[in-house]
């Protein structure tokens, strides 16, 4: 794990997955945004940090996705860094039962089992229409980023470099992601929308770019999107279960995996797209006894 300059003092650290944004705030003292995955980026992160001679002061976590809070507990404990996050999801992370709120497929004992490490407390906890920041000493902008997770934020550091979370990704992750996810796909497109009007110095995506701008980035998530939720449609033969209908699409893009997290995340990304194409009516359901059935509506 490396660290790249992005501007001024904003930084970013390549992690497995996602980049961890990196505020430095004197030359020892950093403000982390998010932390990588528990199982994979600790002991890099971890070297990075000391052989650097930077101590964490603060982490800003901008949502409770494994890939993003897997290290907030122990960075807490072993630099003392002080967390923040938004209500919403100080709240599903606060234990690894809680974070079944964004894992919904999953056990109780499943929970526990994958969500030990990545439960953190939040020691300042940002409201809902929140949009500034005084932490550690600097002063940032948080962006209320809903959609991909219900309390999503990004942060603008004071160099005026908008660290975006998951609310935009790159080409890369568009061209091999075989379902994108996002709790509610109609406020994911609200939110992603409304960074046209966003005006910054660089933009960092955590899945895994730096851009000098992102206005046609914007357009190709949306359609991305779109796309998506097409294919899906298209993998609907009327009458199909929900059962059914996953394992058509899963076939359609070649998912192959037993793997029980992945095939939690598969199931819950795929329903949160089933959920999109039943709020914009391009699906209707009936009840056959206990099951619900799917049919295209007219037009589609």
């Amino acid at each position: 794990m490396e660290l790249r300059h992005v501007l001024g003092n904003t930084w970013v650290a390549e992690a497995t997955s996602a980049l961890i944004g990196v505020y430095r705030l004197n030359k020892t003292d950093v403000v982390l945004l998010d932390t990588g995955v528990a199982r994979l980026d600790r002991e890099d992160l971890t070297a990075l940090l000391d052989q650097n001679g930077l101590v964490p002061r603060g982490i800003i976590c901008s949502h409770a996705h494994y890939d993003h809070t897997g290290n907030a507990a122990y960075l807490r404990s072993r630099y003392g860094a002080r967390i923040a996050a938004q209500v919403i999801e100080a709240g599903i992370g606060a234990t690894p039962e809680s974070y079944r709120a964004n894992y919904i497929p999953l056990t109780y004992a499943q929970c526990r089992k994958y969500f030990a490490e990545d439960a953190f407390p939040t020691d300042v906890i940002l409201g809902i229409h929140d949009d500034c920041l005084s932490f550690c000493g600097a002063e940032f902008r948080i962006l209320q980023l809903p959609g991909h997770a219900a309390g999503q934020i990004g942060i603008i550091t004071p160099d005026n470099v908008a660290y975006l979370a998951d609310s935009l990704v790159g080409p890369g992750v568009m061209a091999t992601a075989k379902l994108p996810t996002a709790m509610f796909l109609a406020q994911d497109l609200e939110t992603k929308r409304s960074l046209h009007q966003l005006s910054c110095e660089a933009y960092i995506l955590a899945h895994k770019d730096v851009l000098p701008d992102i206005h046609s980035i914007i357009d190709r998530n949306v359609d991305f999107v779109h796309d998506k939720a097409h294919h899906v449609l298209s993998c609907l033969t009327d009458g199909m279960t929900l059962s059914q209908w996953l394992m058509a699409f899963s076939k359609a893009v070649g998912f192959r995996t037993q793997d029980e997290f992945k095939l939690s995340i598969i199931h819950r990304n795929f329903t949160n797209f089933v959920a999109y194409l039943q709020d914009s009516g391009s699906v209707a359901t009936c009840r056959d006894a206990s099951e619900k059935r799917y049919y295209r509506t007219w037009g589609q």
